[in-house]
């Protein structure tokens, strides 16, 4: 995985372009049986704790210095009548595109495949999420969930969960309560996953390392990230050295 890709400023287009090329690579392998299909939730949320710029995807915390600086102006001027400047949540259009493999005859959704973003993962984004994803775990749908942000509380699991920075979670209806989870970190490949269909089918594979390559290399980001900065959001120290050596190993090879 390239930490750089999970920038806010970057990850509205890593989603987008991870979407498509999803089912752009499962649609040969699937029709004519199945089809799939590129949807867009759209609801309405407003995130006291995080400030929402540019488009509704990417949302940036607040620091804790920021917080502290504000609080502190705050007690500074509580005897004043002149006005502060302050920031309310003001509720933001979120839209969240997903794809759902449906059977072509019946528009039966067979499989529903998530990408998650950072508003999947904190705040109203988060509660809105597990609300959807109960739905699919409740309904006869297979559910692939695909969470390459290290930053955030992982969606929950009741037993064999295993902390890791990224996580693939392939939930096949036969199998519940059971799931099938691909933990990987930072320095490892993006696995390769079985996306499953109906019992009996043949499952399509689909090789997430490969396809976050092309996703790199299509957009343009060898030319346009900043490798000499640290990565957003931080990582720990362990990570950081890691990261560095990558960087000097590939500008030494360039």
């Amino acid at each position: 995985m390239d930490p750089y890709l999970e920038n806010p400023a970057l990850w509205s287009n890593v989603h987008g372009r991870m979407i498509v090329a999803i089912a752009d690579t499962l649609s040969p392998l699937l029709l004519p049986k199945y089809q799939p299909i590129i949807e867009e939730s759209v609801y309405r949320t407003s995130d006291s704790s995080s400030v929402m710029v540019g488009i509704p995807d990417i949302a940036i915390q607040k620091t804790g210095s920021e917080t502290q600086e504000t609080n502190i102006a705050t007690a500074v001027v509580e005897s004043s009548t002149s006005p502060i400047i302050v920031e309310i949540p003001v509720p933001v259009t979120l839209r969240q595109r997903f794809i759902e493999i449906r059977n072509t005859a019946s528009q039966e959704v067979v499989t529903v495949i998530e990408v998650l973003s950072p508003v999947n993962k904190r705040g109203d984004g988060r509660l809105r999420y597990l609300q959807k994803r109960e739905r699919i775990l409740e309904s006869q749908a297979n559910l692939v969930e695909i969470d390459l942000l290290h930053k955030g509380e992982p969606m929950p699991t009741v037993q064999g969960n295993v902390v890791s920075h990224y996580r693939i979670l392939v939930s096949p209806v036969q199998q519940r309560p059971q799931a099938l989870l691909y933990p990987f970190n930072l320095s490892q490949t993006l696995p390769q996953v079985a996306i499953p269909l109906r019992e009996g089918d043949n499952e399509p594979i689909v090789d997430f390392q490969l396809l976050l390559e092309q996703i790199y290399r299509l957009s343009g980001y060898e030319y346009s990230i900043d490798y000499s900065q640290p990565p957003k959001p931080g990582w720990e120290k362990l990570e950081l050295a890691w990261i560095a050596n990558c960087v000097n190993q590939q500008a030494y090879n360039s």
